[in-house]
Parts: structure tokens; C-alpha cells; sequence
């Protein structure tokens, strides 16, 4: 049993394609969607800067280099004695403050207070980049 074999025109195919293409690209016009680029009223507020942390530790010998930035506030100062609190005694601490920001004169007495506490637990302190801090005024 023969079966006739019709062929197909390629012309048709190709035209039944780029009719599927143009509705589908009409389906997807901006004016079909309806949708357009909306704002706030208000603009929101400003982020705080957060503080970050970090830590390398010495594999050969027991010394922490901590490097701090972002804003020291009465909030992330506890995050920084979660990180003195880990610094074993007899060990070295590098402290970078260098990219730490701080206006609080609280703040600083907090900091002298936890590197206070680590002198008494005889951890060497290093500290580097106190110039802004440095200039707070204290009273």
C-alpha cells in the first residue's frame, strides 16, 4: 500500500511563522501590557551605613588583624566587643580604624573601655587610623 506523499510548500510554512511571530510581538507591545515605570511619591530614606567587620587571623601565631567600616553608633559598638570577646589572652591584636566614622563622644569612651578590658587580659593592641576619630571633641 502507497501512501502519495504531498509536499509541503516551504512558502506556506514560512508565512504561517512570521504570522505566529507578529502576534506574539503584538501580544508583547508596551501598549498591550498596559504597564508603565511607576515611583514613590517620596523618596525613601536614606540607609545607615552599616559597620563592618574584618577578621584574618594568623595561622603561624596567635594575632588577629580586625579591620573596622562604617559608622561606630551605641547600636553596632556591641559587634566590635563580640569581636574583642574572641581574641584570646596573650594574643596580638591589629586594630584598623582607619575606615571606621564616629561623632559620638560615648562611643569612643565605649572603645577605650573594651580596649581597656584587653590590656587587662594582657592582649597586645595595635591600633591604626585614629586621625578622624582622634579629632571628636571628648566633652
Amino acid at each position: 500500500m502507497n501512501l502519495p506523499i504531498t509536499r509541503i510548500q516551504s512558502t506556506s510554512v514560512l508565512s504561517t511563522i512570521a504570522a505566529g511571530w507578529r502576534q506574539l510581538r503584538a501580544m508583547f507591545r508596551p501598549d498591550h501590557i498596559g504597564g508603565g515605570i511607576t515611583s514613590a511619591d517620596r523618596p525613601s530614606a536614606p540607609s545607615q551605613p552599616a559597620l563592618v567587620l574584618g577578621v584574618i587571623d594568623d595561622p603561624e601565631r596567635p594575632m588577629r588583624l580586625l579591620s573596622v567600616r562604617g559608622a561606630l553608633t551605641a547600636d553596632s559598638i556591641t559587634s566590635l566587643a563580640d569581636a574583642f570577646a574572641e581574641v584570646p589572652s596573650w594574643a596580638m591584636l591589629h586594630l584598623d580604624l582607619t575606615d571606621a566614622e564616629c561623632a559620638d563622644a560615648g562611643v569612643i569612651a565605649r572603645l577605650g573601655e573594651l580596649v581597656d578590658a584587653l590590656e587587662d587580659r594582657t592582649v597586645r593592641i595595635r591600633i591604626v587610623g585614629l586621625g578622624r576619630l582622634a579629632s571628636v571633641r571628648l566633652d
